[in-house]
Order: C-alpha cells, then structure tokens, then sequence
C-alpha cells in the first residue's frame, strides 16, 4: 500500500472516530477531578465506547493500523488494565493475529499466582495497548511487572494523549508513545462542530495547562490526508490543480479551471423576486464570482427568455449557474421537475438534491440527464448540513449518509452544501452558506460566521454569501472584498497557484 493511500485510509479511520465519539456521548462537559487529583472541565470517557460495536472495532482497527505502520517488533499484545483491554483483546485477535497477554494488579491467591496471563516467553518484548494517558502512572507500573517477569515493552499504543506530560515521562523511561488522537485534534474537532464555544475552548486549554494559543492556527495532523475533512487542517489542503486532475467529474474540471482562471471561490445567492433584478445584480457581480445561485420558483416572472439572458450571461463572463431546488423526491418526479415547466436541466449547470431519496433514485434519475449533451446540467450538490438553527441534517447519520452517496456517485455528485467539510474526496468541492462578513445570524434562524471560519478552520472550498451583498447599497464592493478575502483564505498555502 502507497503511503498516500496508507495515510488517506488512517484519516478516513480518524474522523469517523471523532465523529462516533461525539455521538456516543464520550465527551463530558462540567467540572471532573482526573487521576492525577486535577480538576478539568471536559472529560472524556472512553469507557462509553464499550457499548458501540461499530466504535469499539474503529478504535481497534486503528490501533492495529497504527501498530503495524510503526515498525515495533513485538511478540505479543498487553492491554492496560482494565479501560483498555476490550481494544487489545479485539486487536489482537482481529487484525493483529498476536497472542493477547493480560497484567494482574494483584497476583491470585490460589492456582499459578501468575500477575501475567497468556503466552509468552523471558525476553519477550510487547506493544502495550492504554486507552488514555495523561502521566503515564499506570504504564510505568505495568512495564517494572513485565521487567519482574523477563519481559519488555518499548512502545505504548493510546487512543487519546491528554498531552500533560505522559509522553515526555515515559520516554525518560525508555517508552514511546503513539497516540491516535491528542488534545489537539480533539478540542479542533469539537470547535469546529460547534459542540464547544471559543470560550469552553479557552477555558479547557488554560485549565489544562495546555500549550496553545488560538484555536484557529494549529496544525491537526503531520500527513497530507490524515483527517482532511476535519476543519482546522492548517497547510494541509489538496492544491487546486491537483485537485482538477483528480476529479471525475466534468462540471468540477470546470468549476476549478473557473476558480483558478477568476481568482474566485465565491457564489453570490441573488434572492430576488424579479428578472430585472435578478439580472441586473449579476450583470454586476459576473465579473467577480465563480456561481451564481438562483431560486427560480421565487421569481414571479419566470420566463424562457429570462434563462436565455441568464445563460449568455453566465458563458461570457465565465460563471456557473446555480438552481437552488432541493429536489426531495422521487425519481420519477426528480425527472418530471427537472424537465418541467422551468426546464432546469436546460439552464443550470449544477443543482441542490436531499439524499433524503436515497441513493437509487439520485444516482439514477440524475446520471442519466447528466450525461445527457442535449442539457446543461452537469452535476449535483447533495444537502450534507444546513445552516439554520435546529436543522434536522444534524440528527445521527444524515451527513454520513449524505457522504457515503457522494462517495460513490463522484462523476454525478460535484460536492456538497455543508457547514464544514465532510469528505476524504479531495475530487469532492464543499459549497458553504451562513457566511457574512457584518452579521451573526437574523430572525429567521440563519445563522452566519466569517470567511476565515468557513474556508480556513472549516474546510470549505465556495462560500455562498447572499444579503451581505445584495442588501448592501455598494455591492460592487462588497463583491470584491469577499472575493479577495475568501481567495486568500483557500490559497493561503497553495504553490499550485501562482
């Protein structure tokens, strides 16, 4: 296995694994008093895995993957008592094929009086499998039993390093800690997500004696792929040219050729009512914005003369036409709306689908007028997230089902509508709404944030801004400094562009 692909597959199996854990309710919030008598106001309780098959065999296929990519020579599997065992015990027998050995915190009374249990042999050396380490106490106890019985272990396997001073003790000891997730990556995680504010993060850091400064400049991996969904991945982004080399879908070949060619990741949303309007506001913006984003059942006026202008428009100024419809439904009636009275599939290049329909009716219905050279329609975007307060794309398994239809649809599916990046796809493009520059939120429960969050920290490639231009009485300008800023923040470390 390549190391790219090697490293593409340990992200995948990362971010799935901070996403399981969130779900599983493993991170606590409050006031804790941890083993070593400090106070903490997150917890994260691991334990809770045990009752998640699917969490449980993650967290083992990682460790093992981890294991093996280490180069450690060992002869068998420990597992520190008691947190940790269920993850060894599955390692070792899954994917690992080494015998399981098992350390006593007291010897029995009775039988052998054995502190260890399994098979091995003197001079035996060991992997040690711990599930958090935050001083290292308990490893250090468990490797001076082995050295009592003729036994060495020289690397210690950790789902989380609570980054307190553990690894630095263990390897005064001799000890080399690898750990799946640190404090790190997991404070960025939840940031990101909104599960903590910037003020819990704050407040973690400063109690833990953390050694960070913001949340937003820190690196959460040291591969090109290692959790390339997540936000926060500081230098890690996939450069634009490669990323159009990679693609399999034409409407994205030409969405980054656009990208690179305007210096623009920008789409405006024109909600307005009318066709002058619609059509005076992009005679002004064409110049500045990747796409173009229209809700035509809001135009009250709609007409085929309307999408003639809007079409000649959008190929002499170089933009992508965006028809926001959300198609919800069947593929029969995806087909008869597509083909109806506002002919869609004859105007836009890429439109909105909920993979609510599933996978059957999207990749089905769509592909077919896709391919069709008799449409301009090239590729769909699937609702992966929203941003409206209380959306039900939040609920469990909406957005990874969302993903999982993208995955294997890329020469359909161009990307997502999402709040954050959800995909190890780098082919796959993440298109942002809720981004305004002046504003949090209105009454209506949209909620906004800034460029920097949604491209820099959240991963995203477009940003959608909407009324942060079009309500503006300069919107020329408004257009020119999103553009400028959301360019800089997707390009910030990119070489391919010059």
């Amino acid at each position: 296995m390549s190391s790219l692909t090697e490293n593409t597959r340990n992200g995948a199996l990362k971010r799935n694994l901070l996403r399981l854990m969130l779900k599983a309710n493993v991170f606590k919030f409050g006031e804790f008093q941890l083993k070593s008598g400090q106070i903490s106001p997150i917890y994260i309780d691991l334990r809770e895995c045990f009752g998640h098959h699917e969490l449980a065999m993650l967290i083992s296929e990682a460790i093992s993957q981890q294991i093996e990519s280490s180069g450690a020579q060992y002869s068998g599997v420990l597992g520190i008592p008691y947190a940790a065992l269920p993850y060894a015990s599955i390692a070792a027998s899954n994917y690992l094929k080494k015998p399981l050995l098992i350390v006593r915190k007291e010897a029995k009374s009775y039988g052998t009086k054995k502190l260890i249990e399994g098979l091995y042999q003197p001079n035996d050396c060991l992997v040690l499998i711990e599930d958090v380490v935050t001083t290292g106490g308990s490893i250090l106890d468990v490797v001076k039993t082995l050295h009592a019985e003729s036994l060495t272990a020289t690397d210690v396997f950790c789902i989380l390093d609570r980054e307190q001073g553990g690894s630095e003790k263990l390897q005064n000891a001799g000890i080399t800690l690898h750990s799946l997730l640190d404090m790190n990556t997991v404070l960025t995680f939840l940031f990101s997500t909104g599960a903590i504010s910037e003020a819990q993060w704050y407040g973690i850091v400063q109690a833990l004696n953390l050694k960070y400064t913001t949340p937003t400049k820190f690196d959460i991996c040291n591969e090109i792929e290692d959790l390339r969904s997540l936000p926060f991945v500081d230098n890690m982004r996939t450069p634009l040219l490669e990323r159009e080399s990679l693609t399999e879908s034409p409407l994205n070949k030409k969405i980054l050729s656009i990208m690179r060619t305007k210096k623009s990741n920008l789409c405006l949303a024109i909600d307005y009512t009318t066709v002058d309007e619609v059509l005076q506001m992009v005679e002004l913006a064409g110049p500045f914005v990747l796409a173009i984003k229209v809700h035509a059942d809001a135009i009250v006026d709609f007409s085929e003369e309307f999408t003639k202008k809007l079409t000649t428009m959008a190929n002499d100024m170089d933009f992508i036409i965006f028809e926001d419809r959300k198609f919800a439904d069947t593929g029969n009636t995806n087909l008869l709306q597509l083909h109806g009275t506002q002919k869609i599939a004859s105007w836009a290049d890429v439109v909105t689908v909920h993979a609510v329909q599933g996978n059957d009716s999207i990749a089905g219905v769509f592909r077919k007028v896709i391919q069709d050279p008799a449409y301009r329609l090239k590729g769909i975007l699937l609702i992966a997230q929203l941003s409206t307060k209380g959306s039900l794309t939040s609920l469990n398994g909406y957005t990874e089902s969302a993903v999982e239809i993208a995955n294997d649809n890329r020469d359909v599916v161009s990307g997502f509508i999402t709040q954050t990046r959800v995909s190890a796809c780098s082919d796959l493009l993440n298109w942002t709404p809720g981004v305004n520059l002046d504003a949090k939120s209105d009454s209506a429960g949209q909620q906004w944030r800034g460029v920097d969050q949604a491209i820099e920290i959240q991963q995203n490639d477009i940003v959608i801004v909407g009324r942060g231009v079009t309500s503006s009485s300069e919107p020329v300008q408004q257009l020119k400094r999103y553009r400028q800023i959301a360019w800089e923040a997707l390009t910030k470390n990119d070489t391919s562009i010059n």
